[in-house]
């Protein structure tokens, strides 16, 4: 058997393996132990690794020592598979990584369906970029459906999903949920930035944007006044008839008709019932965490410090159980999974009253119909506040408003500390932010 070569600042796979879910919950724990520093996209991206890893880990550590470092190699491998985003996401956990994973796969600007239409990727925000954009849609008559504006370690990223007018006409109308053929509504181009240093947005003026890029990074005029500017950004056109766009026509003699292939999972070994039930509790206290990042709203009521705690380094718990044999590794699980199985009861939710305040992750989407369903408009504020001890960690709370009648934010809502008025359930600080409920 050829013995596996190790790559120098990378302890063993196994270890590394396991030392990753260790450093996952770490910084989960980190991240929630003072709202100050919360990050819910973040929080989610870290627990979102853990979906379908946590029973290869168990598998691998659990498998014939010959055959350990072999499947905990092709763990890892398997879990940086889902792009440069999610590679470089493993690298900031554990640094050691950068020279032991292969380089991300280019990303495709298109690839095909099972269909062998065209879909689009996500393209970087350049010049050349926003003149195909501009062809193949109105960005002048684009309105925003949705905006997220989230304070990360490294700057602010905000989101804009734009609801586009086609300048080309598809083919076939779209298939309404009582079967008859109705036109296709805007397409959904969604926009990320990252680096933003500056911005303004009123959800009253959303009609209208224009992406200019310069030397510096770039500038987005939205509706009448509202702005933004950024070191970097990118768009993905989520439309379902992109195939039949300009830029769609010009990728297609250059798209494969084969479809690429993701490497093979790892082969699973066979585990015992208490292993099984061991993993499924780590699984479901990570979708708990997860839940954070797909639904901001529940930032205040998941009880992330107690799960950190419960699951705190759990790959290493892994890794000690499986090195029993027979009945003990059976016994050294069952206890795991005890520990484990106890998911904690939801938090009550902390009020945003008038006084001190971080914002760190605001989110507004305007009403709409998505496909013969009424959508409302609705708005999320996550923010820091500070418990009974000032000097202590502050504590997340969150506001959640149904069809709000008014929004408005700019950047410096975002500077650090501010004070925030509440006045009936108004929410405004000085002239950068205000949310004001269903009138």
């Amino acid at each position: 058997m050829r013995r596996m070569r190790h790559t120098p600042g990378v302890i063993s796979p196994l270890e590394t393996f396991a030392g990753l879910l260790d450093r996952s919950v770490a910084e989960v724990a980190e991240l929630a132990a003072d709202a100050r520093n919360f990050d819910p996209v973040r929080v989610g991206r870290i627990a979102d690794i853990w979906d379908n890893n946590i029973f290869p880990l168990v598998s691998a550590a659990s498998a014939v020592r010959p055959l350990r470092s072999g499947r905990a190699r092709a763990g890892l491998l398997w879990m940086a598979d889902l792009g440069a985003a999610r590679r470089q996401l493993l690298i900031d956990l554990d640094p050691a990584l950068a020279g032991f994973l292969p380089a991300a796969r280019p990303e495709p600007s298109a690839r095909r369906d099972y269909r062998g239409e065209l879909r689009p990727g996500s393209f970087p925000l350049t010049a050349e970029v926003v003149r195909g954009l501009s062809v193949d849609y109105d960005l002048a008559a684009a309105a925003v459906r949705s905006m997220t504006v989230s304070a990360t370690a490294t700057g602010l990223r905000m989101h804009l999903t734009l609801a586009a007018p086609r300048r080309f006409q598809p083919s076939t109308g779209r298939v309404a949920v009582d079967g008859s053929r109705k036109p296709w509504p805007p397409a959904p181009l969604m926009f990320t930035f990252d680096g933003v240093t500056e911005f303004g947005f009123d959800a009253e003026d959303r009609v209208g944007v224009a992406v200019t890029c310069t030397d510096t990074g770039l500038a987005v005029a939205l509706g009448r006044e509202g702005h933004l500017r950024a070191d970097e950004g990118t768009v993905w056109p989520d439309d379902p008839q992109w195939h039949e766009s300009a830029a769609a026509r010009a990728a297609d003699p250059g798209t494969p008709h084969d479809r690429p292939q993701r490497r093979e999972p790892v082969r699973a070994a066979i585990l015992s019932a208490q292993q099984k039930a061991a993993a499924r509790a780590l699984h479901t206290l990570m979708l708990q965490v997860r839940l954070v990042g797909y639904y901001p709203h529940l930032a205040a009521a998941v009880p992330l410090n107690e799960i950190c705690r419960i699951a705190a380094v759990a790959g290493s718990a892994i890794l000690t159980a499986s090195a029993h044999r027979g009945p003990a590794r059976d016994k050294a699980f069952a206890a795991l999974e005890e520990q484990w199985r106890h998911v904690p009861p939801k938090l009550p939710a902390a009020p945003i009253g008038s006084g001190p305040i971080m914002l760190r992750f605001v989110s507004y989407t305007e009403p709409h119909d998505d496909y013969d369903v009424a959508r409302p408009s609705s708005a999320v504020v996550v923010a820091a506040v500070p418990g009974e001890d000032p000097a202590g960690p502050w504590h997340r709370a969150v506001k959640e408003i149904t069809q709000p009648s008014r929004l408005r934010i700019a950047g410096g809502a975002f500077a650090g500390e501010q004070r925030v008025r509440r006045d009936a359930d108004v929410l405004s600080i000085d002239d950068t932010f205000a949310v004001h409920p269903h009138g």
